[in-house]
């Protein structure tokens, strides 16, 4: 259900969106939470709102170190295929999950916090690679920025997947269920949410447009448009992703969640009665993924996550062609869906704009070199050869 706020407090919430001095949000942020009613159906947003006000005294904090030239940075360039976060809490195996399978050489030790900065390293997965940053552990509490948790959250919602890993031999189901409640409480989800919405405001006109890539449940358009005129949003271009309901448009307008695919390394099954928690952990953590090993004795660790981070990213490998001559041995790497059309864009635009046909060969082909338009879905593996 929406919140049903007092028009008092959307007026502020209004005010909070106009600003961009963080002492002056983090003040009407709090004169917003002053006059939201207290109640069961607004305590998602109340913590939500507190979250970003602990962000922004954090952010101001730290624009203060780094003139002093004493804040470290959690920022890392994007390389690769896709940037996966290995997240857990101390002691837990990331730093030899990350030695492991990739060529970086983090320092492990026995003791808890040996990692105190992300590491990155890359991971050679058939013929293309992905970049792996092992975190600082997480602790509870991250989420309001204790044990540099902004940082770490950050670099999650940054990243385009996150390797979970617990300890069998340690509770592994408690470890679980901490990380999730941080990961929620920074609103990232590892489940795809059923909808999504993006609002993108404008600053002149009095039109709110839809781009349509799903529908809305229990809701009308005009019900939708009068939510937002009420928060003072007149004129915005909304998309409107999956199932969407009114909550789910209320929510973006304090902030969209970021999904990132997750799975589970469930490490140090070696270790004697850690296999009685494989099965407690999998029923806790339905619908993820759960991979029991020993990070230390695995063979052929690097396949085996490779290849699951392949699937779960719906990584796609596309060769390009010119005509008369073999493809390119460098593939082009997307995630997700990709057509055509999608694909001559990405290359260059005149590939699109000057579009004539495409041939392809491949899974998707109904016969080798098949003739096809800028709506043709492509698929893992496919050779594409564009004339224009």
């Amino acid at each position: 259900m929406v919140t049903n706020l007092p028009q008092e407090a959307k007026n502020k919430w209004y005010e909070v969106t106009l600003t961009k001095n963080p002492q002056e949000k983090i003040k009407l942020m709090q004169e917003f939470l002053s006059l939201v009613p207290k109640h069961k159906g607004t305590e998602k947003l109340c913590r939500q709102v507190k979250t970003q006000i602990s962000e922004l005294k954090d952010e101001i904090e730290k624009k203060k170190q780094m003139k002093k030239g004493t804040a470290p940075s959690y920022f890392i360039e994007k390389a690769g295929a896709a940037q996966i976060v290995i997240l857990g809490a101390t002691n837990v195996g990331r730093s030899s999950l990350l030695k492991a399978v990739t060529n970086a050489e983090p320092e492990i030790a026995s003791y808890p916090y040996t990692t105190r900065s992300p590491i990155p390293g890359m991971l050679q997965f058939m013929d293309l690679q992905f970049q792996l940053i092992e975190s600082p552990p997480l602790i509870e509490g991250a989420s309001q920025g204790r044990g540099g948790g902004f940082q770490i959250l950050s670099l999650v919602r940054n990243s385009d997947g996150v390797i979970l890993m617990v300890d069998l031999s340690d509770d592994p189901i408690e470890q679980y269920m901490m990380i999730i409640d941080e990961l929620e409480k920074a609103r990232v989800m590892t489940v795809p949410p059923p909808g999504e919405v993006e609002i993108q405001k404008r600053g002149l006109g009095s039109e709110i447009q839809f781009i349509w890539d799903g529908k809305l449940v229990n809701c009308t358009q005009e019900e939708v448009i009068s939510l937002l005129r009420e928060y003072k949003i007149r004129s915005a271009l909304v998309r409107i992703k999956g199932d969407v309901t009114l909550e789910i448009v209320e929510d973006a307008v304090f902030g969209n969640a970021a999904y990132r695919p997750t799975f589970i390394i469930a490490n140090k099954l070696d270790v004697e009665g850690s296999s009685r928690w494989v099965e407690p952990l999998k029923e806790v953590a339905k619908p993820l993924e759960v991979v029991p090993l020993s990070v230390k004795r695995f063979e052929n660790l690097p396949e085996t996550i490779g290849s699951r981070l392949f699937s779960l990213l719906q990584v796609k490998r596309i060769y390009t062609k010119e005509p008369g001559m073999e493809h390119s041995k460098i593939p082009v790497v997307v995630k997700g869906e990709l057509t055509v059309g999608g694909l001559a864009k990405m290359i260059h635009s005149d590939f699109y704009t000057r579009f004539k046909y495409a041939r392809i060969w491949g899974t998707s082909a109904k016969f080798p070199g098949e003739k096809v338009g800028l709506d043709r879905p492509l698929a893992d593996g496919d050779v594409v050869e564009l004339h224009v």
